[in-house]
């Protein structure tokens, strides 16, 4: 593949209405960030949605671990960057990275993408191109080395010590007709109290998404906390509110606010 289309890279403002009151920009909106980087790139390699879908097939997000080093904030500009990163067997690859003028790293991201069948609903191979742009990686782009912040799904277990209903309404669609991967993150946090977001900076969040969300639908976000040392864990769960398959998992982490 040319190097050059390896990489995707934007500028972009970061406008008040993308921040908290507090100036930081949401967590949320970071998410949507990088996702309309990975959808400009995969338009350019030509594996964008528009041209899955003309075998029936589409991306669907399996999980995201995203490490902030530093939140944007109101009134910077920023670079967006993201690219392949590798092939694991039946999942892509995909890193991202938010800069600063001056080039510092604020925030990174790993992603796993899959590849699905848009009647069936399930999991299909990677396409030739998919796999082809997943050849070859150069040292500096493979996957990023960010640790997962869970390894048992024992921690999920544990009874919830708190959370809120959320339902799927129009702005929370896609254009695979489910809920967006940025719509789970924001439930998560959401679910958590005013004090606890006015007192905490997020540094790190990990996400797995593991059963859609469809249209009209009503969740429950359940989250527990525990506190390490200067860090506070939340464990998040996302549930449907009738019972049932739990729709995501995920773990963030906090610190106190300056």
């Amino acid at each position: 593949m040319n190097r050059g289309l390896r990489k995707y890279t934007e500028r972009v403002k970061i406008y008040s209405h993308y921040t908290s009151y507090k100036g930081r920009l949401f967590i949320k909106i970071l998410s949507d960030l990088f996702n309309d980087a990975a959808e400009k790139h995969t338009e350019i390699l030509g594996i964008d949605v528009a041209t899955l879908m003309k075998e029936d097939k589409t991306w669907m997000l399996y999980s995201i671990r995203t490490r902030i080093e530093e939140m944007p904030v109101k009134g910077e500009e920023v670079v967006v960057e993201t690219w392949v990163s590798g092939i694991d067997r039946f999942l892509a690859l995909r890193d991202f990275r938010i800069l600063n003028r001056e080039g510092r790293v604020l925030a990174e991201a790993a992603s796993r993408w899959m590849c699905i069948d848009i009647h069936r609903r399930r999991l299909v191979r990677l396409t030739p191109l998919i796999l082809e742009t997943g050849r070859n990686i150069p040292p500096e782009l493979q996957a990023g080395n960010l640790p997962p912040l869970w390894e048992n799904d024992s921690i999920f277990e544990r009874r919830a010590e708190g959370g809120r209903s959320f339902e799927a309404t129009f702005d929370n669609i896609d254009f695979n007709g489910h809920v967006t991967q940025a719509s789970y993150i924001r439930w998560m946090t959401n679910a958590l109290p005013f004090e606890f977001l006015k007192n905490q900076v997020l540094t790190d969040i990990h996400v797995e998404y593991r059963h859609e969300i469809m249209p009209e639908h009503t969740i429950v976000s359940d989250y527990r906390t525990e506190r390490r040392n200067d860090r506070v864990f939340v464990y998040h769960k996302i549930l449907p509110a009738a019972g049932g398959r739990e729709h995501c998992v995920g773990v963030s982490c906090w610190k106190e606010a300056d």
